[in-house]
């Protein structure tokens, strides 16, 4: 299989399969994807969700030891590079106010954005049916909440860290392991489903690391395949699953 074909109109579609063909012709390039709560903390807004679904996330802005963590949040959503792409929130689901912040807030040329939802509403099962057939042909290495069985996977995983509540701030020392471990190794494909981390770690993994491997915020798709409980709307079923955003 050579790719996907697709033409030059942005598409919710389109966009999901401009990302696969990278994967299948060994293009890599680095996705963060930036939700509300992810927004809130660029804000300086507080938020606490450590203690809903399966434990995510909080930022106090006035509590210093956010303070390192949250600076580098907001580089790694104003990096601008070649491949390195940023998902934000679209007009359809937030409005065309705040999808327009976000666009001119971080900076990107428009060739380097995307949905922050690319993987999930109505791409959802075509993501699960093409690109875990893909991954099964990669070197993958995840980072991935303790709570998940990654035995549970259709693809093998070559690595995994396992990280816990508000991973951003207490497990933000993996990133120098994972820059010790593999600086030197290429055609790896990371998989990050670590909240405000996993942005963080496209950044600093791309931009610091090694830019011959791929960086993919895969946020919750693979949840309920590794046993965690379901906590979005798409995973449980929900009329969702049909709704194809725009841009």
């Amino acid at each position: 299989m050579d790719g996907v074909l697709f033409n030059q109109e942005k598409t919710f579609k389109k966009d999901l399969l401009f990302f696969l063909n990278k994967i299948i012709n060994n293009e890599y390039f680095s996705l963060s994807r930036w939700g509300d709560g992810e927004l809130m903390i660029i804000e300086k807004e507080f938020i606490d969700l450590t203690n809903i679904k399966n434990g995510e996330f909080k930022f106090d802005p006035n509590d210093e030891k956010y303070n390192n963590v949250s600076e580098n949040l907001i580089k790694s959503f104003k990096f601008v590079d070649d491949n390195y792409y940023v998902g934000i929130a679209c007009r359809c689901c937030v409005g065309n106010e705040k999808h327009n912040y976000m666009k001119n807030l971080s900076n990107q040329p428009e060739k380097n954005l995307t949905w922050a939802n690319i993987f999930v509403n109505s791409n959802y099962n075509f993501f699960i049916e093409n690109y875990l057939k893909e991954f099964i042909k990669k070197d993958i290495i995840m980072v991935v909440n303790k709570k998940c069985d990654i035995s549970k996977l259709p693809f093998k995983v070559e690595d995994v860290y396992y990280v816990g509540v508000d991973a951003w701030l207490n497990d933000y020392f993996i990133i120098d392991e994972i820059k010790n471990k593999y600086k030197n190794k290429t055609n790896k494909i990371f998989l990050f489903a670590a909240g405000p981390l996993a942005n963080i770690l496209c950044y600093e993994l791309w931009n610091s690391m090694n830019k011959n491997n791929t960086y993919i915020d895969i946020g919750s798709t693979l949840d309920v395949i590794m046993g965690m409980k379901p906590t979005r709307g798409y995973l449980k079923g929900a009329n969702t699953l049909k709704k194809e955003c725009i841009w």
